[in-house]
Parts: structure tokens; sequence; C-alpha cells
């Protein structure tokens, strides 16, 4: 009986361990690492909008006006949410929240393209189960995004 409870515990203290070591450590397939913008793994604790399946995909973000001035709107717009900005280059945005009291953290990326869409990819570093954390957080970044006033395409005169 004590060394099953040894066991136990010892399964507990390792889950425990491995959950701070993949929650500390910076994933290895970010756009800023590959170049290339990841999709998500089979588990739910991922939405992207380049998704093909229902249970990860959202819609991607929509900007008018260029591209600079949207990645600095995100931006004002991820430190207003708590997310701190790890990563930033050309059209690019990865940003990291702290959720829980366990202080896990899940990782932004947005792509801003020249087009006027942003993919965006929300993915926690540790467990399957998100209970919906990283959709609710891209749609409040799409709402907090969309009530920023865009800049207007058009110069007033000036007299």
């Amino acid at each position: 009986m004590k060394t099953l409870l040894k066991l136990i515990v010892l399964a507990i203290l390792v889950t425990i361990g491995v959950g701070m070591y993949r929650t500390i450590v910076q994933p290895d397939d970010l756009y800023a690492t590959t170049g290339n913008f990841p999709g998500c793994p089979a588990r739910p604790s991922c939405v992207s909008s380049l998704a093909k399946d229902d249970v990860h995909r959202v819609a991607a973000l929509a900007y008018t006006g260029d591209a600079l001035t949207a990645v600095s709107m995100l931006r004002e717009v991820i430190e207003r949410m708590g997310g701190k900005i790890e990563h930033e280059s050309a059209g690019y945005l990865h940003a990291v929240f702290v959720v829980t009291q366990l202080k896990l953290r899940d990782d932004l990326e947005l792509l801003v393209l020249p087009e006027g869409a942003i993919e965006v990819r929300s993915i926690s570093r540790f467990g399957t189960r998100d209970f919906g954390k990283n959709r609710e957080r891209v749609e409040e970044l799409r709402r907090a995004f969309e009530a920023v006033p865009q800049p207007s395409s058009t110069i007033e005169p000036q007299n």
C-alpha cells in the first residue's frame, strides 16, 4: 500500500514538473522561429484562423489602412488585455498571456497581411483543455480591436 501511495505521489510530482517546464519554455513552432504561421495541433486548447475544422477555427481579424498602423493598434489592445509582447517583426506579433494561479502561459500570434486580413492563433502551452479561454481571448481581441478608431483613408484639407 505504501509503495502504491509513493507511486501516485511520484506521478503527480512528475506531471506537475512537466507542466511547469512546458509552460515556461517557449514553443518551437512559433512563426517567429519557423517563418511559417502554424495551425493547431489535434488538442482542443488552440484556435486559429488557418484551422480547417470547426473545433479550432476562428475568423481572421480585419483592418483598414496600412499594416504598420494595424500592428500598432494590435499591440496597444494586447497590452490592455494583459498580454506581454515577446516578439515583434514586420507584420507579426507574438504575445504571452499568463492565466490562472498556476501561472500557465498561452501564446497569441498575429500575422498582419497587406490585403487587410490578420491571421490569428491562440494556444495553451500546457494541457489539452482550455475551457474555451483561447477562443474567448481571440473574440475579446476582435471586439477591442474593432472598437479602436480606424484611421481615415481621406486626407483632411488644412487651412
